[in-house]
């Protein structure tokens, strides 16, 4: 495992945005089962040296929590960015059947995304801004979507994986949130009053916003009427749903699969020491810390940047020799 650094061009090159922009637009798609999925991609055109990287947004949120990363030309011009809301939160569909909480709908649903914009072996960057609820609540959450993609896909179907500040997959949930953020969730999932869920959510929204550099004012109203309006049952299905983690574990001990693992030092949601445990074997594992909260993207934007599109580069140029 090596320390990750960037720089402050990528591969010293700049390429021509007039030439290579490619705008899919936005998407409601249909996945699977029925489910409504809103999915949105800008970037580069994709091919070689040219970096595809999905974000999977966490709990409570949507993929508009990555609106500086989509807007922004220092992205756009050098990888194709593809984001989606994850069901039962943002502008996706919400499943009312048990059967639609399955760990293969979330895979199904990536599925349905890959097929929409015809990727190929994209990177998944996963914010899993989850908190856990203490085991007597009898309430986990679930983790990023790539636990889920990788119990029904081999390893090769992805080129990378980003790890932001992540709770990898369900088994160590109570390890890895802090006890702030778990009293957070454990009050949104079982209110005893609706004042004490909007006051759970309120806290909630604030711990995830970062140091004071990241939520503006604006996405925090936003993320917080996400939160407000979602509604309980669908917040405990996703944080209930059962995963196997063979899969990634798997990918990772048998070097098929390359980890960037990014975490902020001052994060108040999550703790990245149980990671590092959880995942300790994974032989092509970066990770650097940054000097952030639990918003990585927004409270330092150029160091999160250029480390990520510094390594995936990395990752393209190693693959093609």
């Amino acid at each position: 495992m090596r320390e990750v650094e960037y720089r402050n061009t990528t591969n010293g090159t700049e390429p021509n945005p007039a030439t290579n922009l490619h705008h899919t637009g936005n998407k409601f798609l249909t996945s699977a089962d029925g489910t409504s999925i809103y999915a949105e991609a800008v970037g580069r055109t994709p091919g070689p040296g040219v970096p595809t990287i999905v974000f999977i947004h966490g709990l409570l949120m949507s993929s508009a929590v990555f609106d500086t990363i989509f807007t922004d030309d220092a992205w756009t011009r050098n990888t194709y960015l593809v984001r989606y809301d994850v069901r039962g939160q943002g502008r996706s569909g919400q499943p009312c059947d048990e059967a639609g909480w399955e760990s293969k709908r979330f895979a199904e649903d990536f599925e349905t995304v890959m097929n929409a914009f015809k990727l190929d072996r994209p990177f998944v960057a996963g914010w899993a801004k989850y908190a856990n609820a203490r085991p007597s609540t009898g309430v986990w959450e679930v983790s990023t979507n790539i636990t889920d993609i990788l119990s029904f896909h081999p390893a090769e179907y992805l080129a990378g994986i980003i790890y932001i500040a992540p709770i990898p997959y369900t088994a160590i949930a109570y390890e890895v949130g802090t006890l702030a953020a778990g009293a957070c969730v454990s009050r949104l999932c079982q209110p005893t009053s609706v004042p004490v869920f909007q006051s759970a959510a309120q806290d909630f929204v604030s711990l995830c916003s970062g140091t004071g550099h990241g939520f503006s004012f604006a996405l925090y109203r936003m993320c917080l009427g996400n939160a407000i309006v979602q509604p309980v049952e669908t917040t405990g299905q996703l944080m209930s749903r059962a995963q196997d983690e063979k899969g990634l574990l798997g990918a990772g001990h048998e070097g098929r699969l390359p980890l960037l693992f990014l975490y902020g030092t001052q994060d108040e949601v999550t703790k990245h020491e149980p990671v590092l445990d959880a995942i300790a074997g994974w032989t092509r594992l970066d990770k650097r810390a940054i000097k952030a909260g639990h918003t990585l993207w927004l409270e330092e934007p150029i160091g999160f940047r250029e480390t990520i599109l510094q390594w995936t580069h990395s990752v393209c140029q190693k693959e093609t020799v």
